[in-house]
């Protein structure tokens, strides 16, 4: 319900023609100087999970650590992505602006349509839709920890 609620109003709009139709495997990267969180989406068909992932640094070695994990709806995450333009993220590299600090760094990489692959980059600096659709991942995850 908050999922719904959060992408009718944000309404992040892709327009254009090209759609994601499919979405086979979603990762994304979120880096802070607090530490690393990593969102991931994989699954078979419309059996798909949303995992958040915490990076641990052990014995000089980065591990995932499991947060969270929850059910995740094939078409209103192809409805989501559409709305938020993720297609048009393909190639986006965003340059950590000059008098920034510090900030949030990220990574996305999703294979849609099965097979096209789909690479966004930045630091301080994302690409249109782009916090729409983290605050939507968020707000899957939470209104799944509601209900536990």
């Amino acid at each position: 319900m908050i999922f719904t609620a959060l992408f009718g109003l944000f309404g992040c709009n892709g327009g254009g023609k090209k759609t994601v139709t499919s979405v086979e495997a979603v990762t994304l990267v979120l880096q802070t100087m607090r530490g690393s969180c990593v969102y991931k989406v994989e699954g078979n068909g419309d059996a798909k999970e949303l995992r958040r992932y915490r990076e641990i640094y052990r014995s000089e070695a980065v591990e995932l650590v499991l947060e969270l994990s929850v059910p995740c709806d094939a078409q209103k995450l192809t409805e989501l992505m559409n709305a938020c333009g993720i297609l048009r993220w393909d190639g986006f590299h965003g340059k950590h602006p000059k008098n920034v600090s510090d900030g949030t760094s990220f990574r996305f990489e999703a294979t849609v349509n099965g097979g096209q692959t789909i690479r966004a980059e930045g630091s301080a600096n994302f690409p249109k839709g782009y916090n729409e659709f983290v605050s939507a991942l968020n707000a899957m995850l939470a209104e799944h920890e509601k209900t536990e």
